[in-house]
């Protein structure tokens, strides 16, 4: 947009042109008599002037005769929370203004070229002359008053002129001359009201036109100072004094969806995401038409990452078309995928392009942390405002980076709701991250809108994590042991928190992995309750983290929860009334019995250790985060799958499990 445009939508209702300020030393002409006095005029208070409301909308046909040019506004004045916005069209061209007084900021915003910029209101005179800014306020408001803002009443002296007729209604005349210093420029105003008793759809006495026909005196080549002859007419329509229920107020008052208004303030903070949590995503690819579903549980502190997907029917599929679920253990740098209905599992590393894996160099990996989880880092989001997000009042926080999916990319906007805090889950938990509810993730390729539901930010149970389908029975054992102790009593009041306990106390006491821990029953008879566990042996791979957690061995381990149990040390708490005063549960000595399987190991042979070496395009690009990696995992054919399976070609390791039968002669 030229910048006559520019200067339109930032003066709509009067003087448009006249923004244009030179900058030269040259002396004022001053007032233009040629044009009008304010001398001559008088206001002998026959007619009192129309009041004007502090909260309006209007439309505006803004008519510039010396330009022969139409331009149309639509305006939305808001004096008690000081802020007005301003909407052009001007050769089928769209832009928006926003005055925001209480951060005295001014965004332009151009939606063609898609570009947001900010000024200040306080030193930027081209932004701030419509609506003013006022630095000796006595209430401390720095935005012009309505008669202000349609320089209208105020001081200046409007001599009545009678009635007439405009666009068929009736309307009182008010005459006005006026000179602005800052122009260098001389006009007659000239605003018609209707009359009292004339009844729009709203009120009376409301706008409908102003005239402004003067001179402004320009700079010319010899330093001296000539006229320019101007002659605008606005003709209002829909005056209001108040904003329909219809308008969405943050489409008027805050910047649009999806632009970065780069050096704007920030208000608010973004949120600061928690150790752990779970949820359910649904993932929206408008330009493809395709939706896709995918449900995670992130736990930092125990370094576990799970999530579950219905593979796409339509794109090439190593693993088949049930739902899988793959666990990622960070204690080792190992990942399982699991098929839960067919019953297959495939180990691999944990590849560096996985959406919860941060490269370190060509071999090891580390989980991400959870600002890296969700993209918060490296980058400064700024507060947009409130927005409505499926029907939610949502903060929204905007940023744009240049990292995805590869450093060194174009630029992607990413655009994160959250519910405000009037909103609460029917759990009625108000979570320190706050309600995610949603992410836009926009490029000049691609866009996606990734819906988030059932976030919980409670720590997920190690019994999310289970791994058990992956070890056949040559890799893991069954344990039971016994509690001297009654069920109904003691158990029953919370089994959950109790196998809990329960998986705890086998951790301290054997140093086995929570991961390898599974399948906790409890029952009991006449006098005791029976606990059964299976305890799985160590990864089948040795993983890709920089320092993997040593592993202890099954019969290690049976020796040390034995050596436990026997001399009386095994001792479980359970909550009875509180937890701050629990009752401990002694496991009864010489009463672990162990599953008996029968190892034949030159027909069940572990794969080989091996080094996985990421390539030089992995380590740009590994950073695919969760958002758009599910995206990949479920419309692209599950290409972070075939890089795994590549690596596996090029010396990865891996080890699969697929219903496995075993020579029995």
């Amino acid at each position: 947009m030229d910048t006559y445009g520019e200067f339109t939508l930032r003066g709509a209702v009067l003087l448009a042109t006249l923004t244009l300020v030179s900058t030269a030393t040259v002396p004022l002409h001053g007032l233009d008599i040629t044009v009008c006095n304010p001398a001559s005029l008088t206001n002998g208070g026959a007619v009192s002037k129309p009041s004007l409301p502090n909260t309006y909308s209007v439309k505006v046909e803004c008519n510039f005769q010396d330009k022969t040019q139409s331009v149309d506004i639509s305006e939305y004045y808001d004096y008690p929370n000081q802020r007005a916005a301003v909407f052009e069209e001007e050769y089928g061209f769209h832009a928006q203004g926003i005055y925001s007084y209480n951060t005295n900021e001014f965004f332009n915003i151009e939606d063609q070229l898609q570009i947001c910029s900010v000024s200040q209101l306080s030193t930027d005179k081209s932004d701030n002359w419509l609506f003013g800014y006022n630095t000796g306020s006595p209430t401390g408001h720095t935005m012009y008053s309505a008669y202000g803002a349609l320089h209208f009443g105020g001081n200046q002296t409007e001599q009545y002129m009678g009635t007439t007729t405009v666009r068929g209604m009736l309307v009182n005349q008010w005459k006005s001359c006026l000179y602005w210093p800052s122009k260098d420029a001389t006009m007659t105003v000239n605003w018609y009201f209707t009359v009292d008793g004339w009844n729009t759809a709203i009120q009376s006495n409301v706008p409908v036109r102003a005239t402004v026909v003067g001179n402004i005196w320009e700079v010319n080549a010899q330093n001296t100072r000539t006229p320019r002859p101007f002659n605008h007419t606005y003709e209002f329509a829909e005056f209001r004094n108040q904003f329909q229920d219809f308008v969405d107020l943050s489409h008027l008052f805050e910047t649009p969806s999806g632009y970065v208004c780069p050096g704007r303030k920030d208000t608010k903070p973004l949120p600061t995401p928690s150790n752990y949590f779970r949820f359910t995503s649904e993932i929206l690819d408008p330009t493809q038409n395709t939706i896709g579903f995918i449900k995670e549980w992130y736990d930092y502190n125990m370094s576990l990452v799970r999530y579950d997907y219905k593979p796409n029917p339509s794109n090439l599929l190593n693993f088949g078309l049930d739902t899988l679920s793959e666990v990622h253990d960070w204690n080792e740098g190992v990942a399982y995928r699991m098929d839960k209905v067919r019953g297959n599992c495939t180990v691999t590393k944990i590849a560096g392009s996985d959406f919860d894996a941060h490269s370190l160099d060509a071999t090891t990996v580390r989980i991400r942390t959870a600002k890296e989880f969700f993209y918060f880092d490296k980058t400064q989001y700024a507060y947009e405002g409130v927005k409505k997000a499926r029907g939610i009042d949502c903060d929204v926080w905007i940023a744009t980076r240049s990292d995805w999916p590869s450093p060194g990319s174009s630029n992607s906007t990413w655009e994160w709701y959250f519910a405000v805090n009037d909103w609460i889950q029917s759990t009625g938990h108000t979570y320190d991250f706050g309600m995610p509810i949603q992410m836009k993730l926009t490029t000049d390729v691609v866009s996606f809108i990734y819906n988030i539901y059932d976030y919980d930010e409670e720590q997920p149970s190690i019994f999310d994590f289970d791994i058990s389908s992956c070890f056949n029975y040559t890799e893991k054992q069954d344990f039971t042991f016994k509690l001297n102790a009654d069920y109904h009593s003691t158990v029953a009041k919370n089994l959950q928190l109790f196998k809990y306990e329960v998986l705890l106390t086998v951790h301290k006491w054997t140093n086995l992995s929570p991961l390898r821990i599974q399948n906790i029953a409890v029952d009991y008879d006449t006098n005791n309750v029976i606990v059964t566990l299976t305890v799985l042996g160590g990864a089948p791979i040795q993983g890709d983290v920089p320092n993997p957690k040593a592993q202890v061995d099954l019969s290690q381990a049976a020796t040390m929860l034995q050596d436990a149990i026997n001399r009386g040390s095994f001792q479980i708490p359970v909550d009875v009334t509180n937890l701050q005063n629990p009752i401990f549960l002694k496991a009864v000595p010489y009463t672990l019995s162990a599953s008996q399987y029968q190892y034949v190991p030159e027909y069940y042979v572990a794969p080989p250790p091996s080094k996985t070496t990421y390539t030089g395009g992995q380590m740009a690009g590994l950073g695919v985060g969760m958002l758009v990696f599910a995206f990949i995992l479920v419309f692209v054919g599950l290409a972070v799958y075939f890089k795994k399976f590549r690596a596996a070609e090029l010396g990865g390791g891996s080890s699969s499990v697929e219903n496995p039968t075993y020579n029995k002669e």
